[in-house]
């Protein structure tokens, strides 16, 4: 009895050990290890002179990602820097960022392969920089109660550390997690080449549900026409379409300083709220409104307990969200008068 037993025992083993090696546990990605409590610390070590100065180029510049894990080892990694986005690029005080790690040097630290990441960089200096950053975050955050179709996205601390001198400069950041990483979670593929596409051809609770967030957030600064400020995915089927968002900067939630009035839809105030592709009626978007209203208390905890920003601005956000539910009531907006 015994020995049967110990050979069910051995054979369990090894059938075990051969499921392990033919199902590995996945990598985690450079994105899942950033740890930290209010933010993550993090710095570069670039030549700011060389990625600052011209603001048009495309070409990468060297650097160093430096992070401190939290067993205390230290995590240093070669990366590839450019200059993305159009408006911060040519506006902001510090541009917008794109990091591409080396993939041979993730696989030297146990890390997936995922190496592309864009980064949200703080636009002005100083506490309003830093506070606009943590606005945009709570937009991301918001998103992804609302939907799964959301990019993952951690707040940063980042010191930009010049390699040629002792300058530096510091400001806080949005990492978004690596589009093949998004792909691969939700077995979509990123659509290439998507103007124009008929609204018949989109998932329609996605659809109506990012139209309706980007309408509670106050946001004008995106279009499928012209796949302005989001991502379109497709099913590995082809069937339906799926937007993903991201840039909420020029949003009434966000309300920066240098934000525009868009004067296509003949916006007065960015705060004022208008449902962008209105071809469809309130008694369609039933389903999505009485989702945001079930959501209300989390959007309120949400705003009320983000450290980084003074009660001033908490109660703005706040106000600005509720002036949303008041709106409801009233009906969506669909143009300006």
């Amino acid at each position: 009895m015994k020995y049967k037993l110990i050979l069910v025992f051995l054979s369990g083993l090894v059938s075990a050990i051969g499921l392990a090696e033919t199902n590995p546990v996945p990598k985690p990605d450079l994105f899942d290890i950033l740890e930290g409590k209010q933010f993550v610390n993090v710095t570069l070590n670039v030549d700011l002179d060389a990625l600052l100065s011209n603001r048009f180029s495309e070409d990468e510049i060297s650097g160093t990602f430096n992070y401190k894990q939290v067993g205390g080892k230290a995590l240093n990694l070669t990366v590839k820097l450019s200059l993305r986005g159009k408006f911060r690029r040519r506006m902001c005080g510090f541009p917008p960022l794109k990091l591409n790690f080396l993939k041979s040097e993730l696989s030297e630290h146990n890390l997936s392969k995922s190496d592309e990441y864009k980064l949200v960089t703080h636009c002005l200096e100083g506490g309003e920089g830093d506070a606009n950053i943590i606005k945009e975050y709570m937009a991301y955050q918001s998103y992804q109660l609302i939907s799964p179709l959301s990019y993952k996205v951690k707040l940063l601390k980042i010191t930009y550390q010049d390699t040629k001198s002792d300058n530096k400069i510091v400001g806080m950041a949005i990492l978004l997690e690596d589009k093949s990483t998004f792909e691969k979670r939700f077995d979509l593929k990123e659509l290439k080449d998507s103007f124009s596409i008929h609204r018949s051809n989109f998932d329609d609770t996605n659809f109506r549900t990012h139209a309706l967030f980007q309408y509670m957030i106050g946001n004008l600064d995106w279009s499928t026409a012209i796949v302005k400020n989001l991502d379109i995915y497709k099913s590995k089927e082809g069937e339906k379409l799926f937007i993903v968002p991201y840039d909420f900067d020029f949003s009434g939630f966000v309300n920066v300083a240098y934000a525009v009035t868009n004067k296509d839809f003949k916006q007065k105030k960015v705060r004022d709220r208008l449902l962008l592709e209105p071809d469809e009626s309130d008694v369609l978007y039933k389903n999505e409104i009485k989702k945001f209203i079930e959501l209300k208390p989390e959007f309120i905890a949400l705003i009320r307990k983000q450290k980084g920003i003074n009660m001033e601005i908490k109660i703005d956000l706040e106000q600005y969200i509720l002036s949303f539910y008041n709106q409801l009531d009233m009906g969506l907006t669909r143009s300006f008068n």
